[in-house]
């Protein structure tokens, strides 16, 4: 009986990710600021959850840097772009001087960070978030609120 029920829980697991992977396709599912990286034979990476999934495996030794690397991925990170499209009351230009700070702005073009080529994979974002450890985050409010 056991043997079958963890065939069924494996069947159903892996009937649920298959519907994900379909659905996570539809830009408008997965939304319109996901950064889209590629597997190193060039097909999407994709959310899972297998083994820890494609992110957590890769960041999972530091909270921080993890919680960094999500949301540059998905855009909702503390930069003029989402400021503005929250009609947050931050400045919306970059330290660098440009006029808008967006998350291309900052992976490749700002002159006070280290850039990288097109990040495809998640080796490129790891090594930008390396050499740029307050990149994509959120600074701690002297109240101690976020």
């Amino acid at each position: 009986m056991v043997r079958h029920t963890n065939a069924l829980c494996s069947r159903a697991a892996h009937l649920v990710l298959d519907s994900w992977s379909s659905t996570f396709q539809d830009p408008t599912y997965r939304g319109s600021e996901f950064l889209e990286l590629q597997q190193p034979d060039r097909r999407p990476l994709q959310p899972s959850y297998l083994n820890g999934g494609p992110w957590l495996s890769t960041f999972g030794h530091s909270i921080t840097e993890f919680a960094r690397i999500c949301w540059c991925i998905t855009g909702h990170t503390a930069i003029g772009v989402y400021y503005r499209r929250l009609k947050i009351n931050k400045p919306h230009g970059c330290t660098c001087g440009a006029a808008l700070q967006s998350r291309q702005h900052v992976l490749f073009c700002c002159h006070d960070r280290y850039c990288v080529h097109y990040p495809r994979f998640l080796g490129d974002i790891a090594s930008f978030m390396k050499y740029n450890p307050t990149a994509f985050g959120f600074n701690r409010d002297p109240s101690g609120v976020r």
